[in-house]
Formats: C-alpha cells, structure tokens, sequence
C-alpha cells in the first residue's frame, strides 16, 4: 500500500529536527511517534495536497516494525482512498503529530 520510498513535509522535518535536538531521537523515529499522535488525538485528511520535499528513505527506516500496523491505521481510517493517497495520508499524518511533539524536551515528556 505504502511505497518502498516516502518522503515527508519541510514542516515535519523541522519539527522533528527541533525533537531530535531537544531528546536525540532521530527523524524517522519521530516520524513514527508524530503518525501515533495525530491517530490519537483524532486527526483526520481532509485532502489537502502536500509537498514531499524531505529526507527520502525507505519504508522500513520510516515505519520500523510498525509498517503492518500503520497501514492498517490508515486503511481503516481512509477505507476508499487509492495508494498514493495513502501516502499523503500517511505523510499529512507525520505533519500534523509533528507539531504536536515537536517541543517535546525529554523521552519520558513523550509518554
């Protein structure tokens, strides 16, 4: 569903740079952690376009073990949306939960 490269905003990257500087997690960690939190807190896409201009990696390196359980968020979330939607989905997510943790000063302040 996901494709084996993604990308993610210049937003989300600069707020999880400012997490990665305030508690050493890495991008893609982040990312990982910005995707829960905006599940959580009830986000939805409302279709929005994004530009996906940062930091290329592999879906393994953005979803970890969490790839199945991701898709399934979003699959279950956006039940009719084709496999470049998900991605903006999923990308849009990243961007909405990075905000939300992005001044996060500490590990055990993200739980």
């Amino acid at each position: 569903m996901l494709p084996q490269k993604m990308k993610i905003s210049e937003k989300a990257f600069t707020s999880l740079r400012r997490l990665q500087n305030n508690t050493g997690l890495t991008v893609n960690i982040g990312a990982r952690l910005a995707f829960f939190a905006s599940i959580e807190r009830g986000f939805t896409w409302n279709g929005d376009d994004i530009q996906l201009t940062q930091r290329e990696l592999d879906k393994y390196s953005w979803l970890g073990d969490h790839g199945d359980i991701i898709e399934m968020l979003l699959k279950q979330k956006y039940p009719n949306l084709d496999n470049k939607d998900y991605y903006k989905a999923w990308a849009i997510h990243v961007d909405d939960g990075a905000i939300v943790i992005e001044n996060k000063s500490s590990l055990e302040s993200l739980m």
